[in-house]
């Protein structure tokens, strides 16, 4: 293998603001303190998700979801999802043989969603947690589904295209509450 110089590639053409990996000089990305980024980005963090990219590369991407949030869906994609709850305690509701289940995950702890597992995140207040998924590829979709809170049964299921999950998901949840028909 030749020691020549790499050549800096964008990593996800969708999100080429996000950081990637490298640096612009074609230098790769030191390591930096996690809960300094945090802090320096809060105002990123913004409802109904609030969440941001910590990495957005080709294969997979890591976000950064501060609490509280404003949901009350569900949703399902076809790969899988990797919790880490680094500052208090969160909920992911899981639906499991027709039954909404209540998955806490603790400040530490540690948390897999199998593919078309489906689920809902729920954050309270001054939660961080980091989340792993795997990049859609096109044609992929992704399933935002609401149920109705009292009696679980299925009021709508919204299906798109989720290449940016930061702005996709989030327009996709805002389009469903302002449709007054539902």
């Amino acid at each position: 293998m030749s020691l020549a110089h790499t050549t800096p590639t964008i990593t996800n053409p969708d999100t080429p603001h996000e950081m990637n990996g490298w640096n612009a000089d074609g230098s790769v990305q030191s390591p930096f303190h996690l809960l300094s980024w945090i802090m320096a980005n809060r105002a990123h963090f913004k409802p109904p998700v609030a969440n941001k990219y910590l990495y957005s590369g080709r294969d997979f991407f890591v976000m950064i979801i501060v609490g509280p949030n404003a949901r009350n869906d569900f949703h399902q994609v076809n790969s899988e999802e990797f919790f880490l709850q680094l500052k208090g305690d969160i909920v992911v509701k899981t639906i499991e043989n027709g039954r909404v289940r209540d998955n806490v995950i603790k400040e530490g702890e540690v948390f897999f969603i199998p593919p078309n597992v489906i689920h809902s995140p729920r954050r309270g207040p001054d939660t961080i947690g980091l989340v792993v998924e795997k990049r859609r590829p096109d044609g992929e979709s992704e399933h935002l589904i609401f149920y109705c809170e009292k009696c679980e049964t299925l009021v709508h299921d919204k299906v798109f295209d989720c290449k940016d999950i930061v702005q996709h998901f989030a327009q996709a949840m805002e389009d469903f509450w302002a449709d007054t028909a539902l």
